[in-house]
């Protein structure tokens, strides 16, 4: 008996669908870049991701977990890793993709000592927190080795961050993406909103982010990184990123 085509189809493992499958790891408490909402992988990163798979013909796998276990997840070629800043150190080790997404860095210090910050030398001798193995640029990078300022590092919560500047336990709390993401966290944490008056933004951004999709070299990804750079110049070019970003800031 000559069994349909179509039948055999439905017999055919579910890996044959996609061209390829990888996955891809984040910070989950990234709001609105990257974060979890019920278990599920939600933001910008996630929704261009999702439309880079569709468009290549890639099914990708979110697993979201502190920057830092995110991070090295994608140094033991796990896997890729969104929401990844460029230093010339990790470009030893990482392929980056062309730029996903530019993300304002904010300053936040307490009311009653506020910075305004100019450059890097008036971070000296403060206390900055921001997620652990977060490194926003070379001069970022040079200033912890150089001890400008005292970094604490933490497992990528802003409410905590954001609590330690109110309370005065440190100086500073490096926050992003943007004023979406501070404001986030006291739609997030209602019974923060007392601390939120306690708080002031410095008017000059720290850094405009540029955010990379990597891999470890290691992981042999550069042919897949040049038909996600062509997608991602589609997808920029017909205005979807565009109406990505537009769906979560404004």
């Amino acid at each position: 008996m000559k069994i349909p085509a179509i039948f055999i189809s439905l017999l055919l493992p579910i890996t044959d669908v996609f061209a390829c499958h990888v996955n891809i790891f984040a910070n989950e408490n990234m709001k609105p870049k990257v974060y979890l909402e019920n278990g599920q992988a939600k933001g910008i990163l996630i929704d261009m991701m999702d439309y880079i798979g569709a468009d290549i013909n890639c099914k990708f796998s979110y697993h979201l977990s502190s920057w830092a276990r995110a991070y090295k997840n994608m140094l033991d070629r796990k896997g890729g890793v969104i929401g990844l800043s460029f230093t010339h150190a990790r470009e030893q080790l990482i392929d980056y993709s062309d730029v996903m997404y530019n993300e304002d860095i904010l300053l936040v210090s307490h009311i009653n000592s506020p910075l305004n910050y100019k450059n890097i030398n008036d971070l000296s001798e403060k206390k900055l927190a921001a997620s652990r193995s977060a490194m926003y640029s070379d001069e970022f990078e040079q200033a912890i080795k150089d001890n400008v300022f005292t970094f604490i590092a933490d497992n990528g919560n802003p409410a905590h961050r954001l609590k330690l500047v109110a309370k005065e336990r440190i100086d500073l709390a490096i926050i992003s993406p943007g004023l979406h993401a501070f404001n986030s966290v006291f739609d997030d944490n209602p019974e923060m909103l007392s601390l939120k008056r306690l708080l002031y933004i410095s008017p000059q951004k720290f850094f405009v982010n540029p955010n990379y999709l990597g891999f470890s070299k290691q992981s042999n990804h550069k042919a897949f990184l040049k038909k996600f750079n062509q997608s991602m110049k589609k997808a920029r070019e017909n205005g979807v990123f565009k109406a990505i970003e537009k769906k979560y800031l404004y």
